[in-house]
């Protein structure tokens, strides 16, 4: 009898070991499922998520709800809290190939995606903060007051007519969420790698210019022609006059900045009487700043300017087909010629300022 009893306690006992077992292997293939399981939505875009402040796991899935890629927002909780999730700010892309929310959750541990940001041929440095208010996390303004900051400028040996020369154009990779401080700071350590390369330096101490010389020149070359290969011809007239104590830099696109109205396409006489020391007709030397953003191009123009006997030149009436170009004079006497047939040409397409 009593045989009898303990087989059936065994056998209860194995039946409940059993039981359970099989319950448990249910639970933990169910939480499999949740965690490793297909449990995003199949029919999904992929993303892009803009985060200003760490998020808590709710509010994540709150941004994560409303772009239709959540089936369940408790679940997804849940297995944030057992991942031990924690939120940062920044941009993140998520793709629609992600099916769990282990692979959502792993992809959001890497990081945020970098914003790659692209800027060159900006007049202003105020348009530059312009683009990054547009792009990036903080306002403009935030960053154009962070580019005029005193202690900043007083560090970099920089003012607000030279401030154009820390930005090199370029594409950069940056953080969305990058402070207004981190970026200038950024912009800075760019500039001097910019410098310290292809000998720059030791190029710009040859022609006696700072590299904020050369970089105001530049833009003056930048501002004459788009045609890459004269931009180095044009660099050596201006060199040519820079150098002797005779001539003044006299270069049009410094008046068309002093004057404002960066429509005028024909510089007339009374333009250049203009009492501004970017006018220089009437002061000698180089401008205070750049009048505009100069490309890398220029800039190695005018560190590779060509060395020649050219003290003018003039835009040639344009042909079919072919970029706008400059007709190059040794003498006063070439040069009215160029110029005359440049005017005449400007006279038939009634173009008189």
């Amino acid at each position: 009898m009593e045989k009898k009893s303990l087989a059936r306690i065994i056998r209860i006992s194995l039946l409940i070991v059993f039981l359970g077992a099989i319950a448990a292997l249910g639970a933990a293939y169910y939480y499999y499922q949740i965690i490793f399981g297909p449990s995003l939505p199949k029919e999904k875009e992929q993303i892009t998520l803009y985060l200003k402040e760490a998020p808590s796991l709710e509010q994540l899935a709150d941004s994560l709800s409303e772009k239709a890629w959540l089936k369940d927002k408790a679940n997804f909780v849940w297995v944030g809290q057992k991942m031990k999730f924690k939120g940062r700010a920044g941009r993140y892309i998520l793709e629609d190939t992600l099916s769990s929310y282990y692979q959502l959750f792993a992809q959001l541990r890497k990081g945020q995606s970098p914003v790659r940001f692209t800027f060159n041929n900006l007049r202003l440095p105020q348009q530059l903060a312009g683009l990054l208010g547009q792009e990036l996390a903080y306002d403009s303004l935030a960053y154009w007051e962070a580019m005029q900051k005193a202690d900043f400028m007083a560090q970099n040996q920089l003012n607000p007519q030279t401030l154009m020369t820390l930005f090199i154009p370029n594409t950069y990779e940056l953080y969305w969420n990058i402070s207004p401080e981190e970026f200038v700071d950024r912009m800075k350590k760019e500039h001097n790698k910019f410098w310290k390369s292809n000998n720059r330096l030791a190029l710009a101490d040859s022609l006696g210019l700072s590299p904020a010389e050369v970089y105001t020149l530049a833009s003056i070359v930048d501002a004459e022609s788009n045609y890459g290969p004269e931009k180095a011809r044009i660099a050596g007239v201006y060199l040519n006059r820079l150098k002797s104590k005779s001539w003044k830099l006299e270069a049009d696109p410094t008046v068309v900045f002093a004057q404002g109205d960066f429509s005028i396409r024909r510089v007339t006489r009374e333009m250049l009487e203009i009492d501004s020391p970017y006018n220089t007709y009437k002061y000698a030397g180089l401008p205070p700043g750049p009048i505009r953003m100069a490309s890398r191009q220029a800039i190695d123009a005018v560190l590779k300017a060509e060395k020649h006997n050219y003290w003018f030149f003039c835009a040639k009436p344009p042909e079919e087909g072919q970029p706008a170009q400059h007709a190059f004079a040794r003498n006063s006497a070439e040069h009215g010629r160029n110029a005359r047939t440049y005017q005449r040409w400007l006279n038939q397409q009634k173009i008189y300022r």
